[in-house]
């Protein structure tokens, strides 16, 4: 079974900045650029916060489905 029809990936910024949103959603951009994954082919984005003593502490979650068919060109 290594066909999967989504992947996903969580992320976070840690205990040194957890309150800054901007820098996770820069964060975010620079994964997807990295990993070559395209507007169109996100599922969901998922962005949460967990209110914590110093503010919202918060994380993301993006979920996408490669294009099958990009990945058979490639071939």
């Amino acid at each position: 079974m290594d066909n999967y029809t989504c992947r996903h990936f969580s992320l976070a910024n840690g205990y040194h900045d957890p309150t800054n949103l901007p820098a996770l959603l820069r964060k975010l951009a620079d994964t997807m650029e990295t990993e070559g994954i395209r507007p169109m082919e996100i599922l969901d984005l998922n962005i949460h916060s967990e209110i914590e003593a110093g503010g919202p502490s918060w994380s993301a979650t993006l979920y996408w489905s490669p294009d099958s068919d990009d990945e058979q060109a490639d071939d």
